[in-house]
């Protein structure tokens, strides 16, 4: 790629070169954030084959949102007017923002298909609260209930691209990979419930079997339409191998059908399970019936750790064992804890070889079949905190996993703490001391004294959320001793920690205008593209707002962690509305020259700068790329070129403006990213941000 700028281009540019402004405490979310869909909101245009809801509004709470790597946004809402039922009063919405936003499945209609049946049950809607979206291409994968068929097939789950959808596997109908006769159970949203969708659209599920013996009739799934297979059974057999002897017989975790509580998903298609072996057949006792193993297509099941095994990293005789607790040993997972490498993060009970119940008998771990590396232990030192600050116990689901095998929680702190100043969210990397985000006690960054005295955080209890920028989204709560209110604050490696959401901050709806008292939909759920579902690895995030004015109701919010801050998120392919850039590449890029370049093939894996070696998350293209490369500072992309502030900020407004004239790219998505460069001694890179979207519709 050839970085020449013209000439004329950098002469004056240099005199723009602003004084460092103050720091502005004004929330990120509430100058660039944007509003997906609030209560009282008009319900949006149907896709084809949806039946629509003219004159329909949202009601009541939105549900908890989903997000893809893309930024695309899939959430289900309740409806009110319009015609609407309680058997038709639920849809599934898919969108960036309010421009693009369309309802893509709504109960009632019939079910794709699968003749004779709909989208509910006998009195009400159907669909799950709960759906999921894959990480690219907009495959959606749900469950419902059905109405038409006997009770007997009157579940099933769906898969597919809007306007595409497919049955997935309906209850009472025969399980493809299993003999004649093994039909699937009931297909509810609890066993929907820790489910995920990878990368290719592979899906993980369990179900009971009809027509098997009680010691088989437990199963775990993963595939796609026509390609699904077993993962595991309950009765399979363990053959010897690492943690096995063999023999093993495989029985449910809990109850007679739960195989595993935490099931989940990576992009190479492995599986991350609990397993649990009889006690009755087998050579598995109750001191080593416990299990957590990763299912690799191929391959089958490979045991990572086991109740009574050594602890890796620590003195001979400690065990992964739980002999206090009435349930026994058991990792401590997570939904957002598995990797692409197929590594995972749990906690452990620790005993004997010298433990302490109470006092270290706690630790965390991150590996996979290559074997367990230790990240936290109970009663250690915490690294870069003063002497006597110890480790407590991190928080079972609240950790957080990513692909550079760092580490995001809440942990409890002991030693030398009160109850005022006792736990705190951390980034703990592989190596290195942990990033300290937040610790109870401490002044609440971009927080002012009002005449109360300074805000301290008093909590920070809600899961944050990490993704493989080594970006951290979290919540916590503050008070002056008068004044109580919740803050959202992110976390970038090269930004620091930044004010996202202030509680004082205001959202106006159709419904008026009230500030915030909780984020919904800010859970611990995979993305199947390592991270949460709320957080993409590009640094958009997408949140519920539940509002203080309580007739106001919810509103679903999307905002950005980064560098590169684009909104709206959608714009008309007919031209007209501007997607504006907002850059921020760090003071250590101070003066720097920036360059703003497109793509419409994607982020991934982009390419490496040859002036520099940044790697930069765009696919080169011959259309878009080239055109922002030889055109800055245009009609189409106004202020892409010029030079950063003290601060590392853009001076010159910049924009991308689509031109009119070009609908062939309706529903295209565009990538853009800003590229710093040093020309003090030639043109070399220094900085390449993450990728920003923007949705033509």
């Amino acid at each position: 790629m050839n970085f020449r700028l013209p000439p004329t281009q950098l002469l004056g540019l240099a005199a723009l070169v602003a004084v460092a402004a103050a720091a502005n405490a004004q929330s990120i979310l509430s100058q660039y954030g944007e509003q997906v869909h609030a209560v009282g909101d008009l319900v949006p245009v149907a896709i084809a084959g949806v039946t629509p809801a003219p004159g329909a509004v949202l009601t009541t709470n939105l549900d908890g949102p989903m997000m893809d790597q893309n930024g695309a946004i899939l959430y289900r809402a309740q409806i009110s007017g319009g015609g609407s039922t309680t058997l038709d009063n639920r849809a599934y919405f898919l969108g960036r923002a309010n421009g693009d936003l369309q309802m893509v499945v709504r109960a009632g209609d019939p079910a794709p298909g699968i003749a004779g049946a709909l989208l509910r049950n006998t009195s009400a809607n159907g669909l799950s609260s709960s759906p999921r979206i894959s990480p690219f291409g907009e495959i959606l994968f749900f469950q419902s209930s059905l109405f038409g068929p006997p009770t007997t097939e009157d579940t099933a789950f769906f898969w597919g691209p809007p306007g595409g959808l497919l049955p997935l596997a309906q209850e009472g109908t025969q399980i493809p990979f299993l003999p004649l006769g093994d039909n699937y159970g009931p297909l509810t949203a609890s066993t929907h419930a820790n489910t995920a969708i990878n990368n290719s659209g592979r899906v993980l599920f369990s179900t009971t079997v009809f027509g098997a013996p009680a010691a088989s009739d437990a199963i775990v799934v993963t595939g796609s339409p026509g390609l699904l297979s077993l993962v595991l059974r309950e009765g399979d057999v363990m053959a010897a191998g690492p943690n096995l002897v063999g023999g093993e017989v495989l029985v449910p975790i809990s109850g007679t059908t739960t195989m595993s509580f935490v099931n989940q998903i990576n992009e190479a298609g492995q599986v991350l399970t609990e397993l649990k072996f009889s006690t009755a057949v087998g050579p598995a006792t109750a001191a080593d019936d416990r299990a957590l193993a990763v299912w690799t297509p191929g391959s089958g099941l490979s045991v990572i750790a086991r109740e009574n095994m050594q602890a890796p990293g620590l003195p001979a005789g400690v065990k992964f064992k739980d002999t206090v607790s009435f349930s026994g040993w058991s990792p401590g997972l997570t939904q957002a804890g598995f990797n692409k490498q197929g590594k995972v993060v749990f906690n452990t009970n620790l005993e004997d070889g010298g433990v302490t119940v109470g006092v270290d008998d706690k630790a965390t771990y991150v590996g996979g079949s290559a074997g367990l590396s230790l990240v936290i232990r109970r009663n250690d030192q915490v690294p870069g905190m003063p002497a006597g600050v110890l480790w407590g116990v991190a928080n079972n689901s609240n950790l957080a996993l990513n692909d550079l095998d760092q580490v995001a929680c809440t942990a409890s702190l002991q030693g030398a703490v009160t109850t005022a100043d006792d736990t705190v969210v951390a980034l703990v990397p592989p190596v290195g001391n942990p990033v300290i985000l937040a610790r109870e006690g401490d002044v609440a960054p971009f927080t002012t004294n009002v005449g109360n005295g300074p805000f301290l955080i008093q909590s920070v209890n809600q899961a944050p959320l990490l993704n493989n920028l080594g970006q951290v989204l979290f919540k916590v709560d503050v008070s002056d001793g008068v004044i109580f209110k919740p803050m959202l604050y992110s976390y970038d490696p090269t930004l620091g920690v930044q004010l996202q959401l202030d509680g004082a901050d205001t959202f106006t709806t159709t419904l008026g205008t009230s500030d915030w008292y909780t984020l919904g939909g800010v859970g611990n759920t995979s993305s199947g593209d390592t991270g949460h579902a709320a957080f993409d690895n590009s640094g958009d995030y997408v949140l519920r707002v539940h509002f203080n004015t309580s007739a106001m109701g919810t509103a679903v919010v999307r905002g950005h962690v980064g560098s590169l801050i684009a909104e709206p998120s959608s714009v008309p392919v007919a031209g007209g509305v501007p997607q504006n850039f907002h850059i921020d590449c760090g003071v250590a890029q101070a003066g720097k020259l920036y360059l703003v370049l497109a793509t419409g093939l994607g982020t991934r894996p982009g390419f490496v700068s040859p002036f520099g070696g940044q790697s930069v998350p765009l696919n080169p293209d011959p259309i878009w790329t080239d055109l922002s490369l030889n055109n800055p500072n245009s009609i189409v992309w106004p202020g892409t070129l010029g030079f950063l502030d003290a601060n590392g900020k853009n001076i010159t407004p910049a924009s991308f403006l689509m031109p009119p004239g070009f609908p062939v790219f309706q529903g295209a998505t565009l990538h853009h990213a800003v590229i710093a460069f040093d020309i003090t001694f030639g043109l070399q890179t220094t900085f390449a941000s993450e990728p920003s979207a923007v949705k033509l519709y």
